[in-house]
């Protein structure tokens, strides 16, 4: 890390705690669920409001720099802090899955792992970098005997290379993200040498980690990768990986390799990540639910979905009890873009202990281009790096959107999916109950219909689309379940 400071500042610690917090957003009424799959409809949350003007006239490295020094302000007196003053202060963030304390850290030796594991995923993705096999000849004469020298080289080099005037013959083959990966695993795993069982427990939760979180918005191509690989690593959280891939991956062909890898699986390790999808408060999630749940054969979770068929749309809002208040909340998908809300995840390197194993990476700043994967986490500026061993929000998904106005960030932007209880005003409850309920006897909520559909498949039978009438064509009874 650099040593020289770009940005001092001092902090009154009188001045009043609402002057501490960032400026928030505009919050535009919310005029019901979301009842389409496109996600550019989901409501989007942010840290703090967009600045008015983003250009050489406007300081926004300096105006982040000095967030981040009221944060650690804050927190100096008390762990997390600020992130529980903001939580508090601002009902677009209430309900969201922040984790606090001991629950967002990553210590010790699984800090140097990840560590490890996130530089590897980065050195794989870099686009400049390919493999050039050299055939060098003894004594610079043509058809002598040789030996052939592969090496990395950034993608610049080989024009040098072709053009140095040696007597060498260069090939550009650019490899595939996951031979690249793989090569690197198999160089730390032979210069590591043989590692105890702990260590290797650390690894391996280490590279799946570090896979899951920063391939979740690549290529069809390269998740199916992702898929191959977490089927090649024998763990529970391997299991419950792909069954999250069956979920909230958008292509069929992902989710079927998905699916055929959990075919070999120990069921316990996934039902509760499957079962958990029949509920979630986007449909498109409860049917690749029902459809995997068909497709594994899982006959043991007829009963799962039989109470689907009791229950209310999981939109639906309803009264529970909330700091000794009765309150109406409803779920709702939410989302986050990835590059604007660093400081919405992650505490500045200046809060809390140090972590020596642990990576910091430069918050982005508008008006500036995001590095490549190729250039790794940019440390220029002390001021602006945050702890990547300190996430208070973990993602259920991510995908690329199209964003307007973007420039010089990519038109095509990482946006992170959450599910939040939010909680509703009388009006809106009204008017989410009433564009949840089916205007019509017989109408059947997305919900329901995926779960008939998948009790039709299979049972290979058919009856009144009511989860009595199903109980009472298999034998089953509610108190069974």
């Amino acid at each position: 890390m650099p040593s020289a400071q770009r940005f001092v500042f001092q902090i009154d610690p009188k001045t009043p705690v609402k002057d501490l917090l960032p400026v928030a957003p505009k919050v535009a009424p919310i005029s019901g669920p979301v009842l389409t799959d496109d996600l550019k409809k989901v409501v989007e949350v942010e840290f703090q409001a967009k600045p008015e003007k983003v250009g050489p006239e406007v300081n926004l490295v300096e105006r982040t720099a000095h967030q981040m020094a009221k944060i650690n302000h804050m927190n100096a007196k008390k762990t997390d802090a600020f992130m529980s003053v903001l939580l508090e202060s601002r009902p677009d963030l209430a309900g969201m899955p922040f984790a606090m304390g001991d629950d967002c850290r990553v210590d010790g030796e699984r800090a140097k792992y990840f560590t490890q594991a996130v530089n590897t995923v980065r050195q794989a993705l870099g686009s400049g970098q390919f493999p050039v096999t050299t055939v060098r000849s003894f004594g610079g004469q043509a058809g002598a005997q040789g030996f052939i020298d592969t090496s990395i080289m950034p993608a610049q080099a080989l024009q040098v290379a072709n053009s140095s005037g040696l007597s060498q013959q260069a090939f550009r083959a650019p490899q595939s993200f996951w031979q690249q990966y793989n090569t690197l695993c198999d160089q730390e795993d032979a210069a590591r040498g043989r590692a105890d069982k702990e260590a290797t427990e650390h690894i391996t939760l280490a590279r799946m980690a570090a896979l899951t979180q920063m391939l979740a918005p690549e290529t069809a191509e390269i998740r199916l990768g992702l898929v191959k690989y977490l089927a090649g690593v024998s763990h529970i959280e391997s299991s419950k990986a792909l069954a999250r891939m069956v979920l909230f991956s958008a292509e069929d062909d992902v989710r079927a390799a998905a699916i055929t890898a959990l075919k070999v699986r120990r069921e316990k390790d996934y039902t509760d990540v499957l079962v958990k999808g029949l509920r979630y408060p986007w449909p498109a999630v409860a049917k690749r639910a029902a459809e995997a749940i068909t497709k594994l054969e899982r006959t043991d979770l007829i009963p799962n979905l039989l109470a689907v068929l009791d229950a209310a749309d999981p939109r639906m809002p309803v009264t529970k009890e909330m700091g000794g208040k009765t309150s109406t909340v409803a779920l709702e998908m939410v989302k986050v873009n990835h590059h604007r809300n660093c400081l919405m995840c992650h505490a500045p390197t200046g809060s809390g202990a140090p972590n020596a194993n642990a990576i910091s990476a430069e918050v982005a700043i508008q008006g500036q281009p995001l590095p490549t994967p190729a250039e790794g986490y940019r440390q220029s500026v002390p001021e602006l790096l945050i702890r990547l061993d300190v996430t208070y929000l973990r993602q259920d998904f991510s995908a690329l959107l199209p964003v307007k106005d973007a420039h010089p960030w990519p038109e095509m932007q990482r946006f992170d999916f959450f599910v939040r209880a939010r909680k509703l005003t009388d009006d809106e409850a009204e008017t989410y109950r009433a564009q949840l309920t089916p205007k019509e006897a017989g109408v059947l909520s997305p919900y329901h219909k995926a779960a008939l559909t998948a009790l039709r498949d299979l049972t290979g039978k058919d009856t009144a689309p009511t989860a009595d009438a199903w109980r009472k064509l298999l034998g089953h009874t509610a108190k069974s379940e």
